[in-house]
């Protein structure tokens, strides 16, 4: 599968770079990059970032992709293992990391399959941690175990439950300068009497609430945070790093699934007129249309076009969005991450830094 450009991967590593020097917020921000399958970013996903932030509001996500809410992130809906180390190198630099990976590995129907899976599984994970520390300016890795799953097949929760086992009691032996923090999800919501409902494959909100409760606490206990901080402030000239995927009449690169704002200014609309976007990815038959109709008295404006792409596997496959027009011209047209804020930003060709724009909680402030 094809991936981000090279301009986009660098505007995240200078992002990383960054986080070194002098505080872009007071108080500075705390970087985190959340990786995984669906769980991490579909359906509620995304309120996980948002009840984290309300606990720990210096939060800063990082990642490749956005989901509803606007905040980034390294979640990729189908993911397995595999899956993720493919795609390893193109996860940004983040000073901490959260993995939540594994469920969609597979479950075995006998005990004997059950083991032989898990510890696969188990080692591949161990493959992702590894390669997650090794890249610059890695401080922390949060390996959260797979969560509990209520489902009409129990053995795909068994088999996760022995990957939990596996992994569980060797952290400390696998990584002893204690830079990979075990996150204990499974334990906690077992505890809870009738879980199922509100974790189900995917969590409910009230799942993520719990989940963010779990993750803010070992945040706060390993990276030594007060129970209470004030929301950052950014310094004077800080901004947000945008990328423009957008050239001619078509992305510059294959577009991953997720939420995207697409602004331009209106050049010319008569009655009927629209914008239809197309992605074609590798399979014809999950084709993205969607159309936008615009009006004569938008000509001279600048329109924001809110849109999700559909979900990978699904309604959408990766690849180059185009863009045709019927009865209109537009120019100067922006398409990025979708932002917090649901607005775009600052027109601008290429990489910038957004000074303009409002900026949300969770999004990364960097100075230039």
């Amino acid at each position: 599968m094809m991936r981000w450009s090279a301009v986009l991967m660098l505007a995240f590593s200078v992002s990383a770079s960054r986080l070194g020097a002098q505080a872009a917020t007071e108080p500075p921000q705390v970087p985190l990059c959340m990786i995984g399958d669906s769980i991490t970013w579909a359906q509620e996903g995304d309120w996980w970032r948002s009840y984290l932030l309300e606990q720990i509001p210096t939060l800063a996500f990082v990642g490749t992709h956005t989901a509803v809410l606007g905040y980034s992130h390294a979640g990729e809906g189908g993911n397995n293992t595999t899956a993720v180390l493919r795609r390893l190198d193109d996860i940004p630099a983040c000073a901490n990391y959260h993995l939540l990976i594994g469920t969609n590995d597979g479950a075995g129907n006998t005990e004997e399959e059950q083991i032989t899976r898990a510890q696969a599984c188990a080692d591949r994970i161990v493959q992702i941690v590894q390669g997650l520390l090794a890249k610059p300016g890695t401080a922390k890795v949060f390996l959260g175990s797979i969560l509990p799953c209520d489902t009409d097949k129990p053995t795909r929760d068994e088999t996760n439950s022995r990957v939990n086992a596996i992994l569980r009691p060797q952290i400390g032996t696998l990584f002893p300068d204690g830079r990979v923090v075990w996150v204990e999800y499974e334990h906690p919501i077992r505890a809870i009497r009738n879980w199922g409902p509100i974790i189900k494959l995917h969590p409910t909100k009230v799942g993520y609430r719990l989940l963010a409760t779990i993750l803010a606490q070992a945040l706060r206990d390993e990276l030594g945070l007060a129970e209470r901080l004030e929301a950052p402030k950014p310094a004077e000239g800080a901004g947000v790093r945008v990328v423009n995927l957008w050239q001619g009449d078509a992305t510059i690169q294959p577009i991953i699934a997720g939420w995207y704002t697409m602004s331009f200014d209106v050049k010319a609309a008569e009655e009927g007129a629209t914008i239809t976007l197309t992605g074609e990815g590798t399979d014809p038959k999950k084709t993205m249309v969607q159309s936008l109709k615009l009006t004569p008295d938008q000509v001279g404006q600048r329109v924001t076009w809110n849109l999700m792409t559909g979900y990978a596997g699904y309604g959408y496959t990766t690849g180059v969005i185009r863009m045709t027009t019927e009865r209109c011209s537009v120019e100067r047209v922006q398409f990025e991450k979708r932002r917090p804020s649901g607005l775009a930003s600052a027109y601008a060709e290429g990489t910038s830094l957004d000074r303009t724009s409002p900026i949300s909680p969770g999004e990364l402030v960097e100075l230039e």
